[in-house]
């Protein structure tokens, strides 16, 4: 079931990248007017020569998406920019994080991520105390 759900969200992903290429960078929107003005006739190129950064950003979201696939079922390590663009550690991570968002609202989202389990040790404990109460 989870290798089924893997591989149909493949096309879904691809689609998202796509999208995200062709109207969120400025290759894609190239691509776009350079279709637009082929078709409307101002540029007599040929369409594939138009929409080769269409093109470009087809093959190039096909790589990431199998790329990423790749390392999301353990067969390939993370690439370099992947590598290059993490944290050395989790405190520098959580350094970031509060030089972000700020320290009292650090605190604040802290917090609120520990409450549950908190409350779960508070209530075990308690729930013990009072095992030990009634048995003695």
């Amino acid at each position: 079931m989870k290798i089924l759900l893997f591989l149909l969200e493949l096309p879904i992903r691809f689609i998202i990248a796509l999208l995200g290429f062709t109207f969120g960078g400025w290759i894609g929107w190239l691509g776009i007017v350079l279709a637009a003005l082929r078709f409307f006739g101002v540029i007599h190129w040929p369409w594939w020569a138009a929409a080769l950064p269409l093109e470009y950003g087809v093959i190039y979201c096909m790589y990431m998406t199998i790329d990423g696939a790749l390392y999301r079922a353990g067969l390939k390590k993370a690439g370099s920019y992947a590598r290059s663009t993490q944290f050395e550690s989790r405190e520098a991570y959580e350094a970031y994080k509060i030089s972000e968002i700020g320290s009292e609202a650090y605190m604040a989202e802290k917090m609120a991520e520990i409450r549950p389990q908190i409350d779960s040790m508070i209530a075990e404990t308690t729930a013990k105390q009072k095992e030990k109460q009634d048995g003695h």
